[in-house]
């Protein structure tokens, strides 16, 4: 959940994070959303453009310091883990209306980027939305998004991880 916050991945994105995708000790801490080429094993990504790193700050880092390895529970079992954080946090009241879910996450990950002027290219790049026009490069500096993303880090207790 706290990972949802702070990266606006998908539940079934993080939910099928592996080890060999979540990369706490490099320089720029990432996770690396991507489909899975093992036959054994195969995911599909959403969309082309939904590939993509997503650098790791604040909670998030602390997160996958604490889980190298994913969630290997919710591995193919993103439905399951949507209902059980949805059943979660509204028998405690957790959502501000009958409208929200724990995608809302996602949403309000893409307000506050918004909220602190972070660059729409970037913010699209980020959210694995479409970018509308041919793409050069590699797409970007990762430092310069994690600097970036340090705008909009939420404050929390490292207790709660």
């Amino acid at each position: 959940m706290l990972a949802f916050a702070e990266t606006g991945a998908r539940p079934s994105e993080l939910a099928n994070l592996h080890t060999g995708v979540i990369h706490v000790d490099h320089e720029v801490p990432h996770i690396s959303v991507e489909p899975r080429d093992d036959p054994d094993d195969p995911r599909e990504i959403k969309t082309a453009s939904s590939v993509r790193k997503i650098p790791l700050v604040g909670v998030a880092l602390e997160v996958f310091k604490k889980h190298p390895n994913g969630f290997p529970r919710y591995k193919d079992r993103e439905a399951s883990l949507s209902a059980l954080l949805n059943k979660h946090f509204k028998s405690y009241n957790l959502f501000p209306t009958d409208n929200h879910t724990v995608y809302s996450l996602r949403h309000s990950f893409e307000d506050r980027m918004k909220n602190g002027r972070l660059d729409e290219e970037l913010r699209r790049m980020l959210m694995g939305h479409t970018i509308d026009r041919p793409k050069y490069g590699e797409g970007g500096d990762m430092k310069m998004w994690q600097e970036e993303l340090m705008k909009i880090v939420l404050p929390f207790d490292p207790g709660i991880v």
